[in-house]
């Protein structure tokens, strides 16, 4: 029987439990109310340094009081613990035989047993709080290390950055403790355990625990030790903890700071020390005190500094100003016992006023993403150069805040964010979505489960309370509701009066100052702005970004920026989640679904839902980020030829850049200009006057504005576009089409086909269905496939998620099944040769008529007429056709929305120009394939080969929407996966395709489209794309044509 001490009051540090047998020992993980054995308390993050300089340094390694444990550790993996080893820890086991692992590392990435993706259920069966024992594998470590002689006269400190799920630790074959909790460290004082020289680490640790009810996050399932383990040393009186609160008077003016360090003496003796707490701005002393302090044996003091600061520098995302915080704790009688600790610190307010989120006085705008830990090589474990990546790239994109889903982050991730400027939500590591999902099962008012709520919010809230970046606390993710969390939000307001705290199931309860949806309809949106709510309107989720996605994001922040209420969002989510995998041909995939587990239920490739694909790359949708979330909104005035730039940022001016901008015709430019050195301040608007001449009446014309850095800003470089805007002064109007001066076609018949010539082009037109079989201009092949029309795309994840292969599948068919049908012959007439098709769509009844004008210099007019006989057919995917053409074409350039892809209801972010690439790019690798590489508001579109172009553009002053693919359009096509593709959790179908699979073709598909819908994207299980970006099943009409020309 283990006896209730064992149970033991939050973040007390127990006595060593002797336990009985190690059977019993390994009962603890299947006790939802033992969740740590022995754990050391929580604190700050921080290290207590040897000197004043290392201090500053901030560079552990270089510290004598600190060793790291990371590297290869022996390591031995069973699937049941049935199988696992019994007496692991005894310091005569021969473990040469045993495998070895490197830490940290997920061991599903290293070889053993494979991740697992679910949503909303557990890789498992079992009911709370029993954890699975057929299948619930357990790795067992061991690690011989050193402990230096100069360490044994203090405390020694074993420190688990991160390890999931279920750890049982022992040290030179004694039992020391047992940890939960898989996000943040678990921590040991060993020195009872350890001696001179060398020394063993074993532990055991389980897949699944009891703690997994907790940590049913949307990711996949991996286990480990995650982050970085280390030992050290500290003296037997130490600064144990501190906590600083840095807040700003009622003015925003003058800084109030609060110091307090806690002073533990672990030493049967009374001590004496000094303590000295300084706060610098760089070199210069701002405040410094200095108490001389009486620590009693075995007992640990709080002592606390308070000062003001005239005139600080504030910190907020825009301006991360931070100071210097430097306490010392002397020995005046051993110098060896001397700690100094300096880490920088941020003086900011955070407060709620009604119905708005203030940060400095100031309403401030979410920008926002969500982010969870990841790494296509090494799963959850993410290296600092791969934080400084993210940051990087969300800076650039204009992200201002991040929100860690769901648990706490990497505590250099913070670090980053205090230093270059994000607001951050830190969020509990609680997340038991397949109970909550069923009022019956969820354990919101499960009173036995509050003490391991309340402990990951509590270890949360001390590690990273001193960050200046985190502005809101939350409870955890879709985790339930009631009076547990009404608990951990009331305690987390007794321990922290300086940020707010949200709970997205909260609602509009008390235990959530913010009201924070998630994936709201726009019209909810307004519905919430305008009912005068009391909490301000912050979606902690929304705009969810798996595949093609993040369609009308820019109506969206329409509505954001109309209604105070609304504070913006976190878009779900910044990076895809997939691991890299190889074929048998060592060929590199992103691997999802039953890649990982064949014989597993699986939600597929939703677990891809970035705006940056694993390897960070940019999806197309994280331009449209950047360009919505940009910091300037540009106004120009046509009649007084003014432009006005207004500075959106709450605290930061507009300065160090320059204002570029230029006046094309026809993406010519025809003038040009710079406005050297601007200078907005934040919120403030200035009025440029821009010479701009007088407007052309037969040419488009398009003023493009952009604020270009002159020097290098944070994360910055320089020359870089902060933000821009175009703005059509003439539209573009289809120039009228002139008589060509060739040679006049002529018309002959053969067995099957009407074959029309002259000294320039040749074409063969079948006699019955009037299909071009054959198309060449000069010597060189246009086609030898027939024009197709086309009124589907290969699903996107958001088209699958609403179900469109089956709602739309009339007309996946029709394109499939078209049977054209030559109704008018070839006739001259004074440009060419006319004839007409109708095609006959299966089980539409709607009617297609195209008819064909082979003009005699080459060019080809189709004049794309479609008409519905019933109004109760769905809404079309696409409308328009295509062309199969030769592999030779390999070049493609277009004027109109580019240089990236662009869609009906996602093109703010591109720019009207002459766009240029190899055809070969212009398709981009979704992890599943899917519809790809469109481009919006053609004037005109070129493809080139070695020896022929040719050139599609409108007719009827229609702008197209056209890409071109190396391959055929089945290449991207929806392919169901195992079991028919069913989702576990009832989300998007799985699929068996990667985009790796993509192969290049031995034909070009070029589409030229009168009508692409939207991508979508307010949610990927359902949600249609907005009306206003559909296709009904109306009369439609568009002309184009396609003129061939030699090199």
């Amino acid at each position: 029987m283990i006896s209730r001490l064992c149970k033991f009051p939050l973040f007390a540090l127990l006595p060593f439990c002797t336990l009985l047998s190690q059977e019993q020992e390994h009962l603890l993980h299947k006790d939802h109310m033992v969740f740590a054995l022995n754990k050391m308390r929580p604190h700050a993050d921080f290290f207590t340094y040897e000197s004043a300089e290392l201090a500053g340094q901030s560079n552990i390694e270089a510290s004598k009081r600190f060793s790291s444990l990371n590297g290869n550790w022996k390591f031995k993996w069973v699937r049941s613990p049935k199988d696992r080893p019994r007496r692991f820890y005894d310091l005569a086991l021969d473990d040469s035989n045993w495998d070895t692992i490197p830490v940290p590392a997920n061991w599903e990435v290293q070889g053993y047993d494979h991740p697992i993706y679910l949503d909303e259920r557990y890789p498992f069966s079992t009911k709370w709080p029993q954890a699975p024992e057929h299948y619930n594998p357990v790795g067992t470590y061991r690690h011989a290390f050193e402990i230096p002689d100069a360490w044994l006269a203090g405390d020694i400190i074993l420190h688990f950055a991160a390890a999931k799920s279920a750890m049982y630790l022992y040290l030179n074959g004694q039992f020391v403790g047992y940890s939960q909790g898989s996000k943040t460290p678990a921590e040991f004082n060993i020195r009872p355990y350890v001696k001179s020289g060398k020394n063993l680490i074993a532990l055991q640790m389980y897949r699944w625990s009891d703690a997994s009810y907790l940590e049913s996050q949307d990711m996949l399932r991996m286990s480990g030790i995650e982050r970085e383990v280390y030992i050290y040393s500290r003296p037997k009186v130490a600064m144990s903890d501190f906590g600083v609160i840095a807040d700003l008077d009622d003015a925003f003016k003058d800084g109030l700071a609060t110091v307090t360090v806690d002073i533990t003496n672990n030493s049967n003796e009374n001590a004496s020390r000094t303590l000295n707490v300084q706060i610098l701005d760089e070199v210069k002393v701002l405040f410094r005190a200095q108490k001389r302090i009486e620590i009693p044996a075995n007992d640990t003091i709080v002592v606390t500094f308070k000062t003001t600061l005239a005139n600080v520098k504030q910190w907020s995302a825009e301006a991360p100003n931070r100071y210097q915080l430097q306490i010392q704790l002397l020995d005046e009688q051993n110098e060896q016992n001397n700690q100094f600790v300096e880490k920088n610190i941020g003086f900011r307010n955070v407060q709620i006023q009604g119905s708005r989120l203030l940060v400095n006085g100031k309403a401030i705008t979410i920008k926002g993403v969500n982010r969870h830990e990841t790494d296509p090589l090494t799963g959850h474990v993410v290296s600092r150069a791969s934080m400084e990546k993210d940051i990087r790239l969300m800076k650039q994109n204009n992200i201002n805040a991040v929100r860690g889903s769901h648990y706490p982050n990497h505590p250099y991730w913070y670090d980053l964010c205090d230093r270059y400027g994000l607001y951050l939500i830190d969020e509990a590591n609680i997340e038991s979505h397949p109970l909550a999902n069923d009022e019956a099962t969820q354990i919101g008012n499960e009173v036995s489960w509050l003490p391991a709520h309340l402990e990951r919010t509590q270890r949360m809230f001390y590690r990273d309370r001193n960050h200046p970046s985190i502005i809101i606390w939350s409870l955890g993710n879709e985790a339930g509701h009631g009076d547990i969390f009404r608990a951990t939000y009331r305690w987390l307001k007794q321990h922290d009066a300086t940020r707010p705290v949200q709970y997205e199931p909260a609602e509009h309860e008390d235990y959530t100052d913010i009201y924070c949806p998630m994936y709201p309809k726009p019209a909810s949106l307004i519905q919430y702005a305008e009912s005068d709510p009391d909490k301000p309107g912050i979606m902690i989720e929304y705009c969810h970004a798996m595949g093609n996605s993040v369609g009308n994001l820019q109506d969206y922040w329409n509505i954001i920026e109309k209604y105070p209420a609304l504070q913006g969002g976190f878009i779900w989510d910044w990076v895809d989640q997939s691991l890299e995998y190889k074929d048998k041909n060592g060929k590199a995939y992103l691997a999802y679904g039953h890649d990982y587990h064949p014989d597993l239920p699986t939600d597929g490739n939703f677990l891809n839902n970035g705006l940056v694909d694993p390897y960070r790359q940019p999806h197309p949708h994280l331009f449209e980020v950047k360009k919505v979330y940009q910091s300037a909104r540009f106004d120009w005035d046509q009649k007084a030829k003014t432009l006005r730039v207004t500075n959106k940022n709450n605290f930061a001016a507009l300065e160090n850049i320059r204002l570029e901008w230029k006046r094309l015709e026809d993406d010519i430019a025809v003038q040009t200009g710079v406005v050297e050195n601007i200078q907005i301040q934040p919120e403030q608007t200035e009025i440029y006057a821009l010479p701009i001449s007088a407007l052309p009446s037969d040419r488009e014309s398009v003023l493009l504005v952009q604020l270009i850095t002159d020097k290098q800003n944070g994360l910055l470089e320089t020359n870089h576009e902060i933000a821009f805007e175009q703005f059509i002064l003439r539209p573009y109007r289809s120039k009228a089409l002139s008589p060509p001066k060739q040679v006049p076609l002529k018309i002959a018949v053969d067995q099957d086909h009407f074959v029309i010539q002259n000294n320039v082009v040749n074409m063969l037109i079948h006699k019955s269905t009037g299909e071009i079989s054959h198309w060449s201009f000069g010597k060189e092949l246009i086609t030898q496939a027939p024009i197709q029309p086309n009124f589907w795309r290969p699903p996107t994840d958001n088209d699958l998620g609403n179900g469109m292969q089956n709602w739309a599948r009339v007309w996946q068919r029709a394109t499939q099944k078209a049977k054209p049908q030559l109704i008018q012959p070839p006739a001259l007439t004074s440009d060419g040769v006319a004839f007409k098709v109708n095609y006959q769509l299966p089980d539409t009844m709607a009617k297609l008529i195209v008819e064909y004008t082979l003009r005699n210099d080459g060019a080809l007019l189709i004049d794309y007429q479609f008409a519905p006989a019933q109004d109760s057919l769905p809404n079309l995917p696409r409308l328009g056709m295509y062309l199969t053409l030769p592999s030779a074409y390999a070049t493609v350039a277009w004027y109109g929305l580019g240089p990236h892809e662009t869609y009906w209801d996602r093109k703010s972010s591109g720019k009207i120009a002459i766009h240029e690439g190899l055809i070969q790019d212009q398709f981009h690798r979704y992890p599943r394939p899917q519809e790809t590489g469109n481009k919006s508001d053609v004037r005109w579109i070129r493809v080139e080969s070695a020896r022929l172009t040719l050139t599609a553009h409108p007719v009827d002053h229609q702008l197209l929407s056209s890409s071109v693919w190396p391959f055929s359009g089945s290449e991207l096509e929806f392919e169901a996966g195992k079991g028919g593709g069913e989702s576990a959790s009832g989300l998007v179908p799985v699929t068996a395709r990667h985009g790796a699979d993509i192969e290049m073709g031995e034909t070009v598909q070029w589409n030229i489209d009168h009508l692409q819908m939207g991508v979508g994207g307010d949610t990927s299980w359902g949600r249609l794309v907005h009306e206003e970006y559909t296709i009904p099943a109306k009369a439609y009409r568009y002309q184009f044509i396609i003129t061939p020309a030699q090199k």
